[in-house]
């Protein structure tokens, strides 16, 4: 089984930050390869107000980090709601892209909207909880995060994660996806998590038939990140990229 070793971009999910990879961007560094995760606008410690926060601005971050890091080929990983970042990341930089792993992320056909594809009973909850907030975000309480991402953490870990999320401003959730994503479908790739009870696997297993790609699973809860980290990194590794010149 080849084995990647060039660079990977880490992109984080909603209410999530840079910090969620930080135990797999050291086993990717113990893999000989060299990760970047970072923290998009108004997440984790990144100072933009939240209120101003759109789609377009977390393309233009994400874009900007790639610049600015001199990344010059990469495997491209989104989780969760970045997942609607990547067919246009991709689009914009074909000939740095190995690969493009989902991890229990959202994929939109183009005009869809995430808005239009959580599960319905959310959907008021998350517009009562914006419109409580000045930078119109949605902060999940505790119990609701517990559930949703930290499932298969222990409580320790669940309280610890849980206080370095942010409010997640709700503007990119009403942005239609301009793209086909079976565009990126060739170097995509999708994995489950089988104990997600955020995005659940068969729901996640949509998705990836938008991709036309073949699902590949790992045993945990959404924030695979956390809980899993190792088996993570390995699995994101594991198939060499489109171009074979930087595979052990």
């Amino acid at each position: 089984m080849e084995t990647y070793r060039g660079d990977v971009l880490l992109l984080h999910g909603g209410s999530h930050g840079a910090w969620c990879w930080e135990e797999v961007l050291r086993e990717l560094e113990r893999a000989g390869c060299r990760g970047h995760a970072p923290d998009l606008p108004g997440a984790g410690a990144d100072p933009t107000p939240r209120a101003s926060v759109t789609f377009e601005s977390c393309l233009a971050a994400a874009t900007a980090f790639i610049e600015s890091e001199g990344i010059e080929e990469f495997v491209l990983v989104g989780h969760s709601l970045a997942g609607i970042l990547l067919p246009e990341l991709a689009a914009a930089h074909p000939g740095k892209i190995r690969g493009v792993v989902f991890v229990a992320a959202f994929v939109l056909n183009r005009g869809e909207r995430v808005i239009d594809l959580i599960a319905p009973e959310r959907v008021p909850e998350y517009r009562r909880l914006a419109e409580a907030d000045p930078g119109r975000s949605v902060m999940l309480p505790y119990a609701a995060a517990r559930e949703r991402f930290f499932n298969d953490l222990d409580e320790a870990a669940a309280r610890a994660a849980y206080a370095r999320l942010t409010p997640q401003p709700l503007a990119p959730y009403f942005a239609p996806a301009r793209l086909d994503p079976r565009g990126v479908g060739s170097l995509s790739r999708y994995l489950v998590c089988r104990r997600d009870r955020n995005l659940p696997p068969g729901v996640c297993r949509g998705y990836a038939a938008k991709l036309v790609v073949p699902v590949e699973e790992i045993d945990a809860g959404h924030d695979a990140m956390l809980s899993r980290p190792a088996e993570l990194a390995s699995l994101l590794l594991r198939r060499g990229p489109a171009r074979g010149d930087n595979c052990a």
